[in-house]
């Protein structure tokens, strides 16, 4: 089995001709960085974006991990250049990463931008591995929150913005009441996006004409080198009532505009008027007689060992479907190499990549254009156990599925691989 080679072959970091203790070498010599300065401004107020301070040569260095995630060797660019631009590292396969910090790229804070890209490699047992020009861009999606003055002359006490893209790293941006006066939290926040694409959370609490209001609201959608602008407003419902709401990209410029979380009396403001309400009754949830687990965001993978996982899921699509993607979590960095190598962690079920056949040997999903149209998909997820198995940590897939009628609904799926 193809994938189940390239995993064997990239989880122990063996080599990849036999001897387990011949070295390789990793050339620097064709070595070089450009950087992409691109920032996709991700907005209704304005098209301008903010600069930020761009790093220079020196201030770069490369990380390379093994693809269980140990870290082998941290070397500044100024160091290689002095070293004779060659490392020496036991053949196998390697995650290099090359970053403009010291550091590796914080899930999540304030001003602290990090350019920089993931390059895998292989080093063959006496041989020469040469590296190239490495394109570099900023590897987090940066985040400011503004508010509309009508609703800073509502606010009568303390509240706060709260923005997470990696569960368990958000960010707070208060916003301090004082006698009258309200200072909101002006930096901008930095967040790591370690796929292709993610979802962003926004949580706004609030005090507002003496009572407590609280709005949430998912995007997805969210990518390294993007500039969200996060205005906060004030909604007065026909009825008379405020609400608050939140702007950041236009319905017409943000087609995976989710819809908002209610906690108390909330509305959506900024969705397309015409667009179809209701996520149309799509459904993800365990067949009938599946009854190892009852929960989708805690499926937790036995080792092949310890028994057969019965693992078989039914989605239900009363409109058709029109669109079916999958966009792909991992903690594990051995499995993110192989979504690299797959084409990247965002799946189109419908249309898939050629390279995407190596995903589906790990996690067999349902996939090609027979899809189209259906209205109840099973999902035989059985034969994932033993592949997934070689990959420890939290995997998470979210199922993005649009019906005929244009509703659309996200359901996400956590797989748990112990060590």
């Amino acid at each position: 089995m193809l994938l189940g080679w390239v995993f064997a072959l990239t989880s122990c970091n063996e080599l990849l001709h036999g001897d387990p203790v011949k070295n390789g070498t990793l050339s620097f010599s064709e070595f070089s960085i450009e950087l992409s300065e691109d920032l996709t401004v991700k907005s209704a107020l304005d098209a301008e974006t903010d600069s930020i301070a761009l790093p220079t040569l020196e201030d770069y260095t490369l990380f390379i991990y093994d693809l269980e995630e140990n870290l082998i060797q941290k070397i500044s660019y100024e160091q290689i250049r002095q070293s004779g631009n060659a490392l020496t590292l036991l053949a196998g396969n390697y995650l290099l990463q090359v970053l403009s910090s010291q550091n590796p790229v914080p899930e999540a804070a304030f001003e602290q931008p990090v350019y920089g890209a993931n390059v895998p490699i292989t080093i063959v047992a006496g041989q020469t591995t040469t590296l190239g020009t490495v394109t570099c861009a900023l590897m987090q999606c940066k985040v400011t929150i503004e508010y509309d003055e009508e609703l800073l002359t509502s606010v009568t006490g303390n509240g706060r913005a709260t923005v997470e893209v990696i569960s368990g790293y958000p960010l707070e941006y208060a916003l301090n009441y004082n006698g009258g006066l309200v200072e909101r939290e002006e930096r901008a926040g930095y967040f790591y996006v370690p796929t292709q694409s993610s979802s962003m959370v926004v949580t706004f609490l609030v005090v507002m004409n003496g009572r407590n209001e609280k709005m949430t609201k998912t995007f997805s959608g969210i990518q390294a080198a993007q500039y969200r602008k996060i205005k906060l407003i004030k909604k007065v419902n026909p009825e008379g009532t405020a609400s608050i709401d939140v702007v950041v990209n236009g319905y017409v410029e943000d087609e995976e505009l989710l819809s908002s979380v209610p906690v108390f009396s909330e509305e959506v403001i900024g969705e397309d008027p015409n667009a179809p309400k209701g996520d149309g009754g799509i459904t993800l949830d365990f067949a009938s007689d599946c009854v190892m687990y009852d929960d989708l965001s805690n499926i937790v993978v036995p080792k092949p060992s310890q028994g057969k996982m019965d693992l078989r899921l039914v989605a239900q699509v009363p409109g058709g479907v029109k669109k079916f993607t999958v966009l792909i979590e991992s903690t594990s960095a051995s499995f993110k190499a192989a979504l690299a190598t797959a084409g990247g962690a965002e799946l189109d079920l419908i249309n898939p990549a050629e390279a995407a056949s190596i995903v589906f040997e790990v996690v067999p999903f349902p996939h090609g254009s027979e899809l189209l149209g259906q209205t109840v998909i099973d999902f035989d997820l059985c034969a994932a156990q033993d592949p997934i198995s070689n990959f420890a940590g939290e995997h998470i897939f979210h199922m993005n599925v649009t019906d005929n009628n244009g509703c659309k609904n996200t359901i996400s799926v956590k797989m748990i691989v112990g060590e």
